[in-house]
Formats: structure tokens, C-alpha cells, sequence
């Protein structure tokens, strides 16, 4: 009898034992599973933004250091707000501006992504509202690259002592091309001008002559333009050009002297009197090409 009893509490023992196991290994099992579902969610919640908050002082440091790489700063306000002010940070790490409330055209912002492909940007608005408006709509189009948002914006920056700046007018551009020549005879100039915001410009030129040209453009900062002009008489000319980026400013004016001497005789009846007098027109047209 004692030993039936002995094997009876043996053999529980052992059923108890075995399904502590089995339980055991299930908690273990559940445990390390519900672990990694926590770990997921936090790799998740770390990268579904897809860009990284910075503080102003932290962009300051990028901003003023090109052997971290250079970091672009986009500020994505308004026109007039970026030409009432904007940050200050020196090149090749410069200010840019584009308006995330153009961004809803997909031509616009497709543009921008190309430009900026794989390169790093700080997106800053005024106190950060519309930069993480403009950093989840590049997350959310695709864009190669690295994004940071500068938290607080400018006017964090400003609290922050750090300097800020209006828009500038572009340089002063120059004006090459030919300085003596003949009239009636189309010569080219080439205009340019550097603009330190990297703006857009247009040109104005005056060609002293009565037949200005308007504001042509706009065109990239720095790039040459060829315009063409003819000279309708003899005398001495003074070309001017000046330059004025998208938002306004205006350079001052630039200057190129151009002499046109020589004309061509518009009477007909003189025309018709070289002919009858053959010598007399070897004559003239041997002085007109001295």
C-alpha cells in the first residue's frame, strides 16, 4: 500500500514537473516575443519620421563647420518673410529659399528633390510648424537625402543671440562685348551677375540709344546672358545693365562704353551717284573699310 502511494505521488510529481515545463517555456516563449514586438515599436517610433529634430544650437555648430560636410540651410516661409530676414551663416553652408506653400505643385516640388538629391538640408520655418510640414511631405515623396529640422525656428535662432540678415541685392554685373564697330551690324553682349543668396535675377539694360530692354529672365545666379543688339547710327554709346532678384532688390547699375564710328550712307541718290562715278566709289568704300 506504501509503495502504491509512493508511485502515486511520484508520478505527480513528475505530471506537475513536466507541466511546469511546458508552461514555463510558453511564458519564456510569450516573454521574449512580446519583448520584441516592445523593440520593434521602438525602432518604429525612432524612424517613421524619417528626418531628425535639432535644436538651433546644434545647427549653429553645423552650420559654421564644412568638415562635418556641408549642411544647406532651406528656409521654407514666405517671400516677404525671407526678405524681411532670415539666418546669417557664412558659405558654402548659405541660406536657401523655397516655399513649402508651393510645394502642393508636384512639378515644384520634384524640382526641389533633384536639386537637393542626396544632400543634407535644414528645414527651418518661423517657430517650427511648417518645417515639419516640409519634412514629412520630402519623407513622404520619396526624398534621397538627409533631412534635418530645425526646432523653434527663427525665432529660437534669434533667442538664441545667433545673427540673421535681410535679403541682398545681387552684384553688379558685367557687361562684355564690342566696344567699336559699325552700325547697322548685330553684335552680342553677355550680362552677369552674382547673387549671394544664390536668387534668381533678371536683367534691365539700357542701351543708351533709345531701344532699352526691358527685365528679361529670370535666370540662375551667375550664369551668362548673351543679348544681341544693333547699332542704328554712328556716335558713342553707353550700354547699362543692372540686376534684380525675385524678390525685389536691385543692384547697382554697370557700365560699357561703345563706340560706333563708321555709318553707312542712307541716301539712295548717293548710292546711285557712286555709281556713275566709278573711281569716286573705290574711293569712298576703300575710306569706309579703313
Amino acid at each position: 500500500m506504501q509503495n502504491n502511494l509512493c508511485q502515486k505521488w511520484l508520478a505527480i510529481g513528475i505530471t506537475v514537473l513536466f507541466l511546469g515545463l511546458i508552461f514555463g517555456s510558453a511564458v519564456s516563449a510569450l516573454t521574449i516575443k512580446n519583448k520584441r514586438i516592445v523593440d520593434m515599436s521602438i525602432v518604429i517610433s525612432l524612424n517613421s519620421d524619417g528626418y531628425i529634430d535639432i535644436t538651433v544650437e546644434e545647427a549653429w555648430n553645423m552650420l559654421n563647420d564644412s568638415s562635418n560636410g556641408v549642411q544647406v540651410p532651406i528656409d521654407v516661409r514666405t517671400d516677404s518673410e525671407w526678405a524681411n530676414e532670415h539666418i546669417n551663416t557664412p558659405a558654402p553652408e548659405k541660406p536657401r529659399h523655397h516655399c513649402v506653400c508651393e510645394w502642393d505643385n508636384e512639378t515644384i516640388l520634384q524640382e526641389f528633390m533633384s536639386f537637393y538629391e542626396e544632400k543634407e538640408i535644414i528645414i527651418y520655418c518661423r517657430s517650427g510648424s511648417r518645417s515639419v510640414t516640409a519634412s514629412n511631405m520630402l519623407v513622404d515623396n520619396g526624398f534621397v537625402g538627409t533631412i534635418y529640422n530645425m526646432l523653434g525656428g527663427i525665432n529660437a535662432w534669434k533667442a538664441a543671440g545667433f545673427p540673421t540678415i535681410c535679403n541682398q541685392p545681387p552684384d553688379t554685373p558685367t557687361i562684355t562685348g564690342t566696344i567699336n564697330g559699325k552700325p547697322e551690324t548685330e553684335y552680342p553682349y553677355t550680362i552677369s551677375s552674382t547673387d549671394s543668396e544664390s536668387d534668381d535675377v533678371h536683367y534691365y539694360i539700357n542701351w543708351s540709344d533709345g531701344t532699352d530692354t526691358m527685365y528679361i529672365g529670370p535666370y540662375s545666379s551667375g550664369d551668362e546672358v548673351i543679348v544681341n543688339h544693333i547699332w542704328a547710327g554712328k556716335g558713342t554709346y553707353v550700354v547699362k545693365a543692372k540686376a534684380r532678384d525675385v524678390f525685389g532688390e536691385e543692384s547697382d547699375w554697370a557700365t560699357l562704353e561703345v563706340s560706333m564710328p563708321k555709318s553707312k550712307p542712307i541716301n539712295q541718290w548717293f548710292y546711285w551717284f557712286l555709281e556713275q562715278c566709278p573711281l569716286l566709289a573705290k574711293l569712298f568704300y576703300h575710306y569706309q573699310n579703313i
